[in-house]
């Protein structure tokens, strides 16, 4: 009997630690959901961990204990990292450059912090060109499944006594996001190609009337309905630093092309035509690309001239 009362016990302690963890878990959860921004804060917030600093530092004193690393407090990630002194042996002849550094970024992502799948891996680098100083750099394609266009990271090589070291990086991204966040970020795209188009017919668009390539004034155009407009198929996010989190915006562009009928002669002469760079060169278009907040639907910038840059 005692035996049984003893397993009786025992078990009920068991069922209330389970039930304990259960419900520490659900409160997590709980937290969890309360944290993840929703499109009613838009611009997103996002903060990074507590712990990634200290990681980052810690892995970054066995990886290479010279170095001096720069943190971000707003992004979670570093900012820059000097006298870095990590060998590169299989850096020879035949071996791509950028291969060998990602081989180091992989096996320490807690002081890098990069998905190098979400990166726009640079063009091969035969390690036998890299007889000096060199710095290669590239820019994210992807953050949390959804396009980005402000993250850039740079590495920096040289070679001592016919070894490659990698000897410092730079950066300005945030780290690795789950996939949470970017169906956040989708589901804050609220601009469609009607409600784009409809704002572009009611919004003066300026361009700079030039003559050899000198401001002689402005002229303004309010896109006609014969004109052709294409809204992009994605959105892009950016990000703004703030205190202790950045904060994540999305943006569309709807791209104007003016009907030829609608050419006036300060429009010809204005940065908003461009040249076609097919034919024998007397091709041309006129245009604009309007930049939309695709949450607020309000317009963030306007661009004169499609794929060039006039003077």
């Amino acid at each position: 009997m005692v035996r049984d009362a003893m397993h009786t016990v025992a078990l009920a302690r068991m069922i209330s630690a389970v039930i304990l963890c259960w419900v520490g878990l659900l409160a997590a959860c709980r937290d969890t959901m309360a944290a993840r921004p929703h499109c009613g804060q838009y611009p997103l917030p996002w903060q990074p961990t507590d712990e990634a600093q200290a990681a980052a530092q810690a892995e970054l004193a066995v990886l290479s204990p010279g170095a001096n690393m720069t943190w971000n407090a707003a992004t979670g990630t570093l900012m820059s990292i000097s006298r870095l002194a990590i060998p590169l042996p299989g850096c020879v002849d035949g071996q791509d450059v950028t291969a060998q550094v990602f081989r180091v970024f992989e096996a320490h992502p807690a002081v890098f912090q990069l998905d190098l799948t979400e990166w726009q891996i640079p063009e091969p680098f035969d390690c036998k060109y890299m007889t000096g100083d060199t710095t290669l750099n590239m820019g994210r394609r992807y953050l949390a499944g959804r396009p980005v266009a402000k993250d850039v990271f740079a590495y920096s090589l040289t070679r001592i006594s016919g070894t490659a070291y990698l000897t410092a990086v730079t950066g300005t991204y945030l780290p690795v996001i789950d996939a949470a966040m970017g169906d956040t970020m989708a589901s804050c795209n609220r601009l469609t190609a009607h409600m784009a188009r409809a704002t572009a017919r009611h919004t003066p668009l300026a361009a700079t009337v030039l003559s050899q390539c000198r401001n002689t004034g402005t002229v303004t155009y309010v896109p006609k309905a014969n004109d052709v407009f294409s809204l992009s198929p994605t959105e892009a996010w950016t990000w703004q630093e703030d205190t202790g989190q950045v904060l994540l915006t999305g943006q569309r562009t709807l791209r104007v092309t003016v009907n030829p009928a609608n050419y006036t002669p300060e429009l010809m002469s204005s940065d908003a035509r461009c040249p076609v760079l097919v034919g024998n060169g007397d091709r041309f278009t006129i245009g604009f690309d309007i930049f939309f907040d695709v949450h607020t639907i309000a317009i963030i910038g306007v661009k004169p001239g499609l794929d060039c840059i006039v003077c």
